[in-house]
């Protein structure tokens, strides 16, 4: 352990000053008895101070992100580093500024320069995630990842992997659509706004709102695109798709609320805000905002920092008292939020951003904090 190695470094070092001590000082004259005072004039023993306990160990946990450009990313580290705080462990956070190849290089050298007892991952894509895997277990670090992975990828094979923690992505794109169609009648033209080709969270989500079309027929998709779950992406993506289609789109699936964003910035500037349904998925605290206003009609996958939390108190009870987390036999973790729509956004706004986020007690999720 990393007290142990410190406390043999010290000793080691204090043998050595007491050699050079004892070489370079001229031995001390004897000192001269003096006689015992009598027993009755002896001064009474003091008690002995109590031993001191060696200070716990503080856990360090590593977060692994894929940027803190996006207000969720920003989020999720948020909750990392109020469950972190509040369990007495240390968090560290690096950001792969949206590079594959600097978050792998960045984990390598993190393992190394931190000594981490926990790493979080929310990889910059699937093709990574064994790469970023391989590098814990090889560190016998025990791991937690977020969202994307592999098609197939055999999370049972890792040792130091206590759980894959992610959405039901396919359900949540299907609900976030049927929650939409019932918002515009059940009719009319919509825009999908979709995450990055290829991205599982992405593909899952555009899955199920194809099945939600299947069972709303007056629903028509005049065209999707890829936003890459970015607002500042998405805007000119779906201003160009404005001016193809214009009075046509009666509605706008969006596969995040950041790219929603950046579809709510069009549509305000040419006067149509408010006139056009607008779904998303992550519950942003911006696009809460415009829920709270009438802009948009529902936001699911919500509350980040209360998933980035339960991570932590995964690791936490893992490190203290060798409890892994309940997972499938894939290992994988489901988190389930609420679905937030105009008639409870008061509600859940006040929980993760209101005055009810400040006292949050951010270690719920711990089986050792809060045994059943």
């Amino acid at each position: 352990m990393k007290r142990n190695r410190l406390l043999s470094m010290l000793l080691a070092t204090v043998l050595v000053l007491t050699l050079l001590a004892g070489c370079g000082s001229e031995p001390a004259p004897a000192a001269t008895p003096e006689p015992a005072a009598p027993a009755s004039e002896a001064p009474a023993a003091e008690p002995a101070a109590p031993a001191e306990e060696p200070a716990a160990e503080k856990f360090v946990v590593l977060n692994s992100t894929k940027g803190m450009d996006n207000q969720y990313y920003v989020e999720l580290d948020r909750g990392g580093k109020e469950a972190a705080a509040q369990l007495g462990m240390e968090y560290v956070t690096l950001s792969a500024e949206n590079n594959e190849q600097k978050q792998v290089a960045d984990l390598e050298s993190g393992l190394v320069t931190y000594q981490p007892d926990l790493v979080i991952i929310m990889p910059m894509s699937p093709s990574i995630v064994p790469a970023l895997c391989d590098l814990c277990e090889n560190a016998k670090v025990p791991f937690i990842t977020l969202f994307d992975y592999p098609e197939g990828m055999d999370f049972t094979a890792y040792e130091y992997h206590l759980a894959h923690l992610l959405t039901d992505l396919y359900q949540e794109g299907k609900t976030e659509a049927e929650y939409l169609f019932e918002a515009m009648g059940g009719e009319g033209g919509i825009i999908a706004i979709d995450g990055p080709a290829g991205n599982t969270t992405a593909v899952r989500r555009h899955e199920g709102l194809l099945d939600a079309m299947k069972e709303y027929p007056g629903i028509t998709l005049l065209e999707s695109q890829p936003g890459d779950f970015d607002r500042f992406a998405a805007a000119p993506v779906f201003e160009d798709m404005y001016i193809k289609y214009g009075d046509q789109i009666d509605g706008v699936w969006c596969a995040n609320d950041d790219m929603a964003m950046g579809v709510i910035e069009i549509l305000d500037g040419v006067g149509k805000l408010g006139q056009v349904k607008i779904s998303g998925l992550d519950c942003l605290q911006d696009f809460l905002d415009h829920m709270k206003k009438g802009n948009t009609c529902v936001s699911l996958s919500g509350d980040a920092p209360g998933m980035q939390a339960r991570a932590v108190c995964f690791g936490y009870d893992y490190l203290t008292e060798g409890i892994r987390p309940v997972t499938d036999e894939n290992k994988h973790a489901i988190w389930d939020p609420p679905v937030v729509t105009p008639e409870n956004v008061d509600e859940y706004y006040d929980l993760w951003y209101g005055s009810k986020a400040a006292g949050r007690d951010w270690t719920a999720d711990s089986k050792v904090k809060h045994p059943a």
